[in-house]
């Protein structure tokens, strides 16, 4: 026997808890420009948190920016916009 099922609807079938389960579609964040949502994705699901970690293990832009591939102003402009401290 087969089940006339689209992909779609397997996607919404309610999981535990009787919540539906969809698939997360990033957001664009308001505090940030065009240019910072270009690189943002590098750094992951969460590259807020991704970023507080590398500066609280006392990476500096420079090796934040080489690591991850990308421009070091645009690290360094990620942890002005999030006030991530640590050194610069």
């Amino acid at each position: 026997m087969t089940d006339n099922i689209s992909h779609l609807n397997i996607l919404q079938k309610p999981g535990p808890g009787d919540r539906s389960r969809l698939p997360r579609i990033p957001q664009k964040r308001r505090e940030l420009t065009g240019e910072l949502h270009k690189y943002m994705h590098v750094m992951g699901p969460t590259p807020k948190r991704c970023l507080e970690t590398l500066a609280d293990l006392g990476l500096c832009d420079p090796e934040i920016g080489h690591y991850f591939k990308i421009p070091t102003h645009i690290v360094t402009n990620l942890r002005q916009v999030w006030n991530i401290d640590g050194e610069a």
